[in-house]
């Protein structure tokens, strides 16, 4: 015999009852239950730096933006340094790309930078990857992943092969500080003087 499920109506008394419930709340009218932390991110547009509370106020769903710099500083000071030899710069923390001597020597003449507070990086290749056949083909393949086409492979062997040969799609900042040369730096002071 088994039990029968009891039957409780919509409109019966046990069916629901009113209970006061105590939690944390957004401006927005959000429950949180008791958590606090949770509440206030959801419902403060700005907060105060955790490590100053002297920095300006910024938006919670950022961080603080001398905090910042002050990391991004510190990851430079830090970096080796390599007298440069002619290879792709970046500015570090930017997006101005040198290609060579003339573009960056244009570029300090014309601009008002400090040589000394100069920061550059020398730059990284960001090659493209070689293809997996198997792992293209993924969801067409059938369970043991085996691409039988033998053609198809040497076709795959091929591009990979040229890919491998490839020169570089892109650059990336890398993870070494540039030294300019001192005779490049008297060129830049001496054209900036001249103008």
């Amino acid at each position: 015999m088994t039990a029968q499920k009891q039957i409780i109506m919509f409109d019966a008394p046990e069916a629901a009852s009113l209970k006061t419930v105590t939690g944390w709340v957004s401006s927005g009218g959000r429950f949180f239950g008791d958590d606090e932390n949770l509440a206030r991110y959801c419902g403060a547009t700005h907060r105060r730096c955790d490590v100053n509370p002297e920095h300006p106020i910024y938006e919670v769903n950022s961080s603080c933006n001398e905090c910042r710099h002050a990391r991004r500083q510190a990851k430079f000071a830090a970096m080796p340094v390599k007298e440069w030899a002619g290879e792709p710069l970046v500015i570090f923390d930017g997006d101005q790309y040198f290609f060579d001597e003339d573009s960056l020597r244009d570029y300090l003449i014309d601009s008002d930078i400090d040589l000394a507070d100069l920061q550059l990086c020398i730059c990284e290749p960001n090659y493209p990857s070689q293809i997996d056949p198997a792992d293209h083909f993924c969801d067409d393949l059938p369970e043991d992943g085996a691409i039988r086409d033998d053609q198809l492979s040497a076709a795959f062997d091929l591009l990979n092969e040229m890919i491998r040969q490839s020169e570089p799609l892109s650059w990336s900042e890398g993870k070494l500080a540039a030294a300019l040369p001192q005779a490049f730096i008297d060129e830049v002071m001496n054209a900036r003087e001249a103008a």
